[in-house]
């Protein structure tokens, strides 16, 4: 049980992410792709290069072309320069850099973490280290599972209000791996900072498994430092502080096929590396 946990943990919250979302969310540079969100039709992600897409008609069945045509969204080039880079499935440096030229475009500008449209379901389309994260998103297509990230009122449904989830769906069995923890913004948690682009993630965290209707807790960890200590994680580790997660982009049309981009900033360092950029 304890290396299911460590599983999902380094997928989910132990990395840090700049994630391009198109409706979902996740690690240091990530991209995503909104399906079903709290306004509308969305999903999110953010983080270390990773990516997140509708999960109806995220991939095509032939090619991994994850462009969905039936989105709702008007891409400007820069936007379509980076899908384009990631299907292609471009060098590391190529895709980062064609996120560091859509951040400058950021339609929230600046006020992601504190907007509804951040509120969806996201699913993850790009990673510059998934087994940093979990070993199981490099496992052969047919049985790798789907990596979702739910905030807002899409989490509230499944997690309890003012709670983030990440989740691994598999294929062929219905079974679903998630963790979830508190959330906030800054800007509501310390108004004194006016940060309206980091979400503060916080205790308690709990991992739970779901095969078909049949749902059971596995972990609840009361701290930041008890949760880390479940995963094998260092003393240092353990001493550190909250994770701080910074929305560097978002779409803001509430439609299918925004995206989103992400990076944990502070906090455990696992995830918390020197940027690149």
């Amino acid at each position: 049980m304890k290396n299911l946990c460590q599983i999902f943990a380094l997928f989910s919250f132990l990395a840090k992410h700049e994630m391009l979302s198109l409706g979902l969310e996740m690690p240091r540079n990530s991209i995503s792709r909104r399906e079903v969100f709290v306004k509308g039709a969305g999903v999110t992600t953010a983080a270390v290069a990773t990516a997140f897409l509708p999960q109806q008609n995220a991939f095509a069945k032939n090619n991994n072309n994850f462009i969905d045509e039936s989105s709702e969204v008007t891409s400007s080039p820069e936007r379509n320069v980076l899908l384009q880079k990631i299907l292609s499935k471009a060098s590391d440096d190529e895709v980062e850099l064609a996120i560091k030229n859509l951040e400058r475009l950021d339609p929230s500008k600046g006020n992601a973490a504190s907007v509804d449209e951040l509120g969806g379901r996201w699913e993850l389309i790009y990673s510059v280290n998934a087994e940093a994260f979990s070993p199981l998103l490099n496992l052969p297509e047919p049985i790798r599972p789907r990596s979702l990230q739910l905030i807002g009122e899409d989490a509230a449904s499944v997690v309890g209000d003012g709670r983030i989830a990440q989740v691994l769906n598999f294929p062929i069995i219905p079974l679903t791996f998630l963790l979830s923890s508190g959330a906030v913004p800054l800007a509501a948690a310390y108004p004194d900072t006016k940060d309206t682009s980091n979400l503060e993630i916080f205790p308690p965290f709990r991992f739970e498994i779901q095969l078909g209707s049949a749902r059971v807790q596995v972990v609840e960890a009361g701290s930041d430092a008890e949760f880390r200590a479940l995963n094998a994680r260092d003393e240092d580790a353990q001493k550190a502080g909250r994770n701080i997660y910074k929305q560097r982009y978002l779409d803001m049309t509430g439609k299918k096929g925004d995206l989103r981009i992400s990076e944990v900033t502070s906090g455990d360092p696992v995830i918390v590396v020197s940027s690149i950029y």
